[in-house]
């Protein structure tokens, strides 16, 4: 089990209530990397998915700054499972920047099969699925509900890159609210 799946079972909830699943873990060190969101002990000033899904959740945090988000990350980190939400990718290797968009969604298409069995493994007849990213959305949405599963999203929900920041917590913040 590498570090990151490590980090990411100290937060698993007990009962998976809304499971994220965005597109591939973060490299391992000492590649940086803006996708570190289970792990509390690389502080970065730019990790967008954990900062922005935390804002998108609890609109409490909406004005902290980010440093004093990552300061508390660890804490959110037990709210974030304590509420019964859950993320993992839908590859299990990272990808490196320079992958096309394209290669990762035939990667995540061949990784499909794989990845229904680990959802069955962790959702609940009731979880709920949000597909975080379009390659995601694109090649996972069709299969995940053919399989029977709930996914909440009907539209690709933007990755909280430099750009759609503030469309990736409006459009968390609905989808949570539909429920």
């Amino acid at each position: 089990m590498n570090s990151y799946e490590t980090a990411r079972r100290q937060y698993k909830p007990n009962q998976i209530r809304f499971l994220l699943i965005a597109e591939s873990p973060p490299p391992e060190a000492p590649i940086q990397s803006s996708r570190q969101f289970y792990y509390t002990d690389r502080i970065r000033k730019d990790d967008r998915l954990f900062t922005n899904t935390i804002r998108a959740l609890y609109p409490e945090t909406l004005e902290v700054p980010e440093q004093t988000l990552q300061e508390e990350k660890a804490s959110w980190l037990r709210r974030f499972a304590d509420d019964g939400f859950y993320m993992i990718e839908a590859l299990e290797e990272s990808q490196l920047h320079e992958v096309t968009k394209k290669q990762r969604q035939e990667k995540i298409t061949q990784s499909t099969p794989r990845l229904l069995e680990r959802v069955k493994e962790l959702a609940l007849k009731d979880t709920k699925l949000i597909l975080i990213k379009s390659n995601v959305f694109e090649a996972a949405a069709a299969p995940l509900r053919k399989a029977g599963f709930t996914v909440l999203n009907n539209e690709l929900l933007d990755y909280p890159g430099r750009f759609n920041q503030r469309a990736y917590r409006e459009k968390l913040a609905a989808l949570i609210k539909t429920v």
